[in-house]
């Protein structure tokens, strides 16, 4: 059995400052077809527009408040609200508040850096 624990897992930075921790994808588990990560989004810091060329992705928000953006629509989203995103649909979320906004986000395939295309 493969118990994995979160906590463990190593933090990306990324370029945007959004900190990501992937703790299940092909890379630690035998699951093949997804990847989970938490997303912790610092205050006043914006992910850049992107989309993804096959993957479909799913942010759960569980703390704290975003600005989200999907192709030509813009919405606050809120803890307890999940945002379906289709692979070629450019998205964007956006943490305006003074407290950290965290996500979980699902990837199906699991997401790759190659998958994503960011806005020129």
């Amino acid at each position: 059995m493969n118990v994995i624990k979160i906590d463990e897992c190593l933090d990306y930075l990324a370029p945007d400052n959004a900190i990501a921790k992937e703790f299940l994808s092909p890379r630690n588990s035998s699951l093949q077809h997804l990847s989970i990560a938490r997303i912790t989004i610092p205050p006043h810091t914006c992910v850049e527009k992107h989309y993804h060329l096959k993957s479909e992705e799913v942010y759960q928000i569980i703390d704290g408040e975003g600005l989200m953006l999907l192709d030509e629509a813009t919405r606050k989203v809120l803890a307890g609200e999940v945002v379906p995103i289709a692979p070629g649909s450019w998205h964007s979320i956006e943490n305006r508040s003074d407290q950290d906004l965290i996500m979980i986000v699902t990837c199906s395939p699991p997401w790759t850096p190659g998958d994503q295309v960011f806005e020129p």
